[in-house]
């Protein structure tokens, strides 16, 4: 059920009947030279639209949370980059404010790594106050099946480019883009770090994404995260 479209009668039916929401959450950041700045958003929003199909009387589909923190990429352009106490409180905000709603299950899809520390202060909180949440890092979650599909994964990577291109063609492209390797690890930290860390601002081997293995992890992450929300519903 998507919340956007729906009046406040249809919401007034809803309430009490279902008590799950998922909020997407992603980023607009730099993403190389060659994917949409907006891809940690687009990726979450295909997500739901497939999701819908299968769970979608069952869930509430929130708008998703555009802005997130991305303190490695923030020296890119493009990068929109909010702070990591500032992003935290909103999302904690939105999902109170849902709790209140009558939403006992909360499911936090998140396309954007840099959101991970901050997302885990939230669902603590939550937690606390008696929230049941979910949070699904699809990158994390599952990296060794997308391996199977896309070997060389990563920021704006072959599963990333993938995903975008199974979305729209126009949203991506891979000719001459090649492969980046994050060349130290991630703990060490130092100004502007993040130019370091993701040369031309990617990881992994993006030329080598196509559109079919793209549609071929929708096809295999959407069972594993209906899966996932099977077993949180058992809770």
């Amino acid at each position: 059920m998507d919340m956007m479209t729906m009046n406040l009668t249809d919401f007034k039916k809803i309430q009490g009947k279902i008590n799950t929401v998922l909020v997407p959450i992603g980023m607009i950041e730099a993403h190389g030279p060659h994917c949409a700045l907006g891809t940690d958003v687009l990726i979450p929003r295909e997500f739901v639209r497939r999701l819908e199909e299968s769970i979608g009387d069952k869930v509430l589909m929130a708008p998703e949370v555009t802005y997130g923190h991305s303190w490695g990429l923030a020296p890119f352009a493009g990068t929109i980059d909010i702070s990591s106490e500032a992003f935290s409180a909103y999302v904690y905000d939105i999902c109170k404010g849902f709790y209140h709603n009558g939403f006992e299950y909360i499911i936090l899809f998140n396309g954007h790594g840099g959101n991970n520390s901050s997302l885990d202060i939230v669902t603590e909180k939550l937690a606390d106050m008696g929230v049941k949440s979910l949070t699904v890092n699809w990158f994390i979650d599952y990296r060794e099946d997308i391996k199977r599909i896309a070997p060389d994964p990563g920021h704006a990577g072959e599963d990333e480019t993938s995903l975008v291109l199974a979305i729209n063609e126009n949203y991506a492209y891979t000719k001459g883009v090649g492969s980046h390797e994050i060349p130290l690890p991630k703990r060490f930290r130092f100004k502007d770090g993040g130019k370091a860390l993701y040369p031309e601002g990617f990881s992994g081997n993006a030329e080598e994404a196509t559109w079919e293995k793209g549609e071929q992890l929708y096809d295999l992450l959407v069972g594993k995260v209906l899966k996932d929300i099977e077993r949180f519903w058992s809770l």
